[in-house]
């Protein structure tokens, strides 16, 4: 209830407090008080509309300026959610043009609980700028190395192809994966955006009602997808962007040499064929093996291949980076690094830095350490009547690049049992070369046993070899042919492995000898390297000093007997058992 004053006839003002007259209040306020309520806005638009006449057209006397002050608030109210509804409207422009230019907007417009970080950024900007090579024919070759469960499917398979198919319709893009199953997921996924309503009002591109399977749909300017297994046939299909989206399916496949070779041939005789002239190849995937799709494609590139842009986003930084400091995740909105420290101890050391740094072979070794590693100065080699040497050859036969290498190692055992590494012999060579390569070593050093792989490849040598050592008369040269029975490969260098680890195996320092660094690479790159002829050839040295020099196991002792308790009382019995009473 308003309060009374001692004036009569006075209200307060229930803004400011004075006291008026009561018909000089409106709703309790007073005048100056309710037109400092009015904003400017309202009082600018009241001085125009007065003056215009809009409302009061014969300039009459306003008696009510209560009904007058709500009209003029009343219209600008409905101005004002005017210009609301058009700036919501150049809102939604902008955004769909932000789309339609820029990668990560338009994936973030189709995912909306997409949470990107800065390593998606930069995926984003570096497929921009990968699709502008792809219009300027400039062959563009990218390579993404990332862990699993890190989003990058969603943004290379699932969202790029609609992106590039939206500013090019006419384009060929080829998607590929492990397996067809998967690669079908990602074209339903793409072709699902296509036909969202959101995406053709950022995108004039139409999908062909005419075809629109999902092993090869179509655009209606002549463009289109196709998705394919590595390793399916895609013949008769063309490619400007051939996508491959982690190629190896598990452990297993990335450990057989056969899926590797095949994944390999399926790259280079059909999928990179169907490239379009300035095409571009996309290999984003998790590492599995030094000799996966990904380290052949580096191993070419060394050997005057395409060059391609390699892009390693690790787990866990090793160094300092442009965007994070060594130690730091890779995005720490999903895993942080106590959730990463917890997958590195619960999926080993080999596959954390194959899957999850990107290196499949660590740099301190997986099956062989870099710490038992022993070094000698080819000066402090014993003489060689304190030696005895060994030699042990992996075959194969073959001159060509695809050929595995063959190796010969021969070593020196001396007598505090160290074994000495003094020479390897290894390269791609014919019969008759390997035949000439085993008798000049032997004449060399004189091994006491050379060991042989038994196989097809021993047994079609042997008669060239012994032909070749009765006309050398290299009488002194053993043959012991070693059989692999049903040991792997792992279980065979168990023995080299210990006498590594028991710090008993010495190689020459590298910097004096040529072949030295190559040997200590492959040993620690096994079991993921791409070539273990050289831990193969190792490895039967280990097994051949093992098989020369057999444990013996040691017998139960016996109790003694009755007569073994007389002896100390009436003395030894003589040779023969008898004793001196039965005499």
């Amino acid at each position: 209830m308003p309060k009374i004053t001692d004036e009569i006839g006075k209200l307060p003002c229930t803004a400011c407090g004075e006291s008026f007259f009561e018909t000089l209040l409106v709703d309790q306020t007073c005048a100056k008080c309710r037109e400092d309520q009015i904003s400017d806005e309202a009082k600018k638009k009241l001085r125009e509309i007065a003056a215009s006449g809009e409302l009061n057209p014969h300039n009459q006397v306003i008696s009510d300026p209560k009904k007058f002050a709500k009209k003029i608030l009343e219209q600008e109210a409905k101005r004002s959610k005017s210009f609301v509804a058009q700036d919501a409207a150049q809102a939604e422009l902008a955004k769909r043009e932000l789309a339609r230019r820029r990668l990560l907007p338009f994936v973030s417009r189709f995912t909306p609980d997409y949470a990107p970080g800065w390593v998606h950024v930069d995926v984003c900007n570096r497929l921009e700028k990968f699709t502008e090579q792809v219009a300027l024919r400039q062959s563009p070759r990218l390579m993404l190395v990332m862990p699993p469960r890190h989003g990058k499917s969603q943004i290379t398979s699932k969202r790029y192809p609609a992106w590039v198919l939206g500013q090019h319709p006419t384009w060929e893009f080829m998607s590929c994966s492990y397996s067809g199953a998967l690669s079908m997921s990602f074209s339903r996924e793409v072709r699902s955006v296509m036909r969202d309503p959101t995406y053709q009002q950022i995108f004039k591109t139409r999908l062909d009602p005419d075809s629109q399977s999902v092993e090869q749909w179509m655009t209606t300017a002549g463009g289109g997808l196709v998705a394919a297994g590595v390793g399916g046939a895609i013949t008769g299909k063309g490619a400007h962007i051939l996508v491959i989206d982690d190629p190896v399916k598990n452990r297993e496949d990335a450990d057989s040499e056969t899926a590797r070779n095949n994944t390999w041939d399926w790259y280079t005789s059909t999928a990179y064929t169907r490239l379009a002239p300035g095409g571009g190849v996309l290999v984003i995937q998790t590492r599995w093996h030094d000799d996966d799709l990904a380290g052949r494609l580096i191993t070419a590139m060394d050997e005057g291949g395409d060059e391609f842009e390699i892009v390693n986003y690790s787990a866990i930084a090793e160094d300092d980076e442009e965007f994070r400091l060594a130690g730091e995740a890779l995005h720490p909105e999903r895993y942080d690094v106590d959730a990463l420290k917890r997958i590195r101890r619960a999926v080993g050391e080999r596959d954390w830095n194959a899957l999850y740094q990107g290196n499949p072979v660590s740099d301190e070794g997986a099956y062989f350490q870099r710490d038992w590693f022993e070094f000698y100065d080819l000066n402090d080699l014993p003489s060689a009547d304190e030696l005895t040497y060994y030699t042990a050859w992996d075959l194969a036969i073959g001159t060509k690049e695809e050929n595995d290498f063959t190796v010969g190692i021969t070593v020196a055992l001396d007598r505090q049992d160290n074994l000495w590494v003094v020479d390897m012999q290894r390269g791609k060579w014919d019969g008759m070369q390997i035949v000439d390569k085993i008798i000049d070593t032997w004449e060399q050093f004189k091994s006491q046993i050379t060991g042989l792989e038994r196989g097809q490849i021993e047994l079609s040598l042997g008669p060239f070899l012994q032909k070749q050592i009765s006309e050398r008369k290299a009488w002194g040269l053993y043959i012991e042919p070693m059989k692999t029975g049903r040991r792997d490969k792992q279980a065979r260098a168990r023995s080299i492995q210990g006498m590594m680890q028991a710090g008993k195996v010495l190689f020459p320092d590298s910097s004096q000898c040529t072949w030295s660094l190559a040997m200590q690479n492959e040993l620690l790159r096994f079991p993921a390297g791409a070539h273990d002829d050289i831990v193969d050839a190792l490895a039967w040295v280990g097994l051949l000093i093992q098989d020369m020099a057999p444990s013996k196991p040691r017998l139960p002792t016996k109790a003694p007997s009755w007569k073994d308790k007389l002896d100390q009382y009436v003395g030894k019995r003589r040779r023969g058992g008898r004793s001196w009473m039965t005499a």
